[in-house]
């Protein structure tokens, strides 16, 4: 497998949606240094306030009075260089591809400009209900396709 070549923040759409995200100690291994695993939950964190903020849908309304879960069914990341206690990211929100039940979304983390890590999630839809895969509700789908079209991917 070959080792990911890092973007730069302008090889992104200037119309994708960023995050700043504060690295913590919190986040941090004794070397001060993000612990690999953390980077899912900021990763999720950055998801959360996408929904809110790029797709104007509660992720916590989803999940809590609507009952549709937004599991994951892939999670990876690469990594190209450290970040450390005390910086900022900036993470970029890309919709790969949207499936019926499923929406496949990377994630671009810069560091001063250059990507540091690069998550990639296929999420679906379930009932929370149920536990079953279901649907893409049709707000979210409209969301989604406006997101994407709006906004494309990489330039590069």
């Amino acid at each position: 497998m070959s080792r990911f070549a890092p973007l730069r923040t302008s090889d992104l759409s200037p119309a994708i949606w960023r995050h700043a995200l504060a690295i913590r100690f919190g986040h941090c291994d004794p070397a001060g240094i993000v612990y690999t695993p953390q980077y899912f939950h900021l990763f999720n964190t950055v998801l959360e306030e996408w929904y809110a903020q790029a797709l104007g849908i509660s992720y916590y309304e989803l999940i809590g009075p609507r009952r549709t879960g937004l599991g994951y069914a892939h999670a990876s990341a690469d990594f190209a260089k450290p970040a450390r206690m005390g910086e900022t990211l900036e993470v970029a929100v890309v919709i790969e591809a949207l499936g019926r039940s499923s929406v496949t979304l990377k994630l671009h983390a810069f560091k001063d400009g250059l990507e540091c890590a690069r998550g990639s999630f296929v999420t679906v839809a379930t009932s929370l209900a149920e536990h079953k895969a279901i649907p893409v509700p049709d707000d979210l789908r409209a969301a989604f396709e406006a997101y994407r079209d709006r906004c494309g991917g990489p330039t590069a």
